[in-house]
């Protein structure tokens, strides 16, 4: 049975899960037994007011030792202590630019310039190529505020270096916030993002909760 759950905004039928993953519609939350995994990843798409029903179950999940990892803009608060966000007024590249802040796992050894620039011409670019033709927004365009105590700041952005990644702890486990389409998307192949989406699963995957469990 996989032991991550990666809930999204559309009806699944299994035939998209993996030996670590299992992919589920948000709206299934209710039958979902997610005790049984020590890792969960929300799209951005999914729907926060129905997340925010289940804020008590996904916080005490959490508490347990659970690691989960929200995509996107929070406008609901659907676990406890999530943070609030700003929009970013941006006119260049400067004030989307991101810096490495404090050290995560997830973000391990990747340079956030591969992360900052996307282009819908196929195949691999250096980064000089994507300047001239990728647009910078994509990873994010808003910034995290209020973020509670011991939340750490991993990836900033603009000149403020802004919170647009981080995480904060909650009981036993851990909220990972990207403030931006799906984290796993940016694993560009040939860049040192490349591992990017492995590295997230391993990270979900070692989480606390799967210690108590076993004893």
């Amino acid at each position: 049975m996989p032991s991550l759950l990666h809930l999204v905004q559309r009806p699944t039928t299994g035939a998209e899960d993996t030996p670590r993953l299992a992919v589920r519609d948000v709206y299934d939350l209710d039958r979902i037994d997610i005790a049984a995994y020590s890792g969960i990843i929300l799209s951005a798409g999914c729907d926060q007011r129905y997340l925010r029903r289940h804020r008590e179950k996904l916080s005490q999940w959490v508490r347990s030792g659970g690691r989960l990892l929200a995509n996107g803009h929070p406008l609901e608060p659907f676990l406890d202590d999530l943070p609030k966000h700003r929009r970013i007024e941006f006119h260049s590249v400067r004030d989307l630019w991101l810096t490495a802040m404090e050290p995560h796992p997830i973000w391990e050894g990747v340079d956030r310039k591969d992360l900052l620039l996307r282009t819908g011409v196929p195949g691999e670019h250096s980064f000089e190529t994507l300047t001239e033709i990728g647009v910078a927004g994509f990873y994010s365009r808003s910034f995290l505020v209020d973020l509670p105590a011991g939340g750490r700041v991993i990836t900033g952005i603009g000149p403020g270096r802004l919170p647009v990644d981080a995480s904060y702890p909650l009981g036993d486990g851990e909220v990972i916030l990207h403030l931006g389409n799906d984290l796993i998307t940016f694993a560009r192949p040939g860049t040192t993002a490349a591992h990017l989406g492995e590295q997230a699963l391993a990270h979900l995957e070692n989480a606390p909760i799967l210690a108590e469990a076993s004893r």
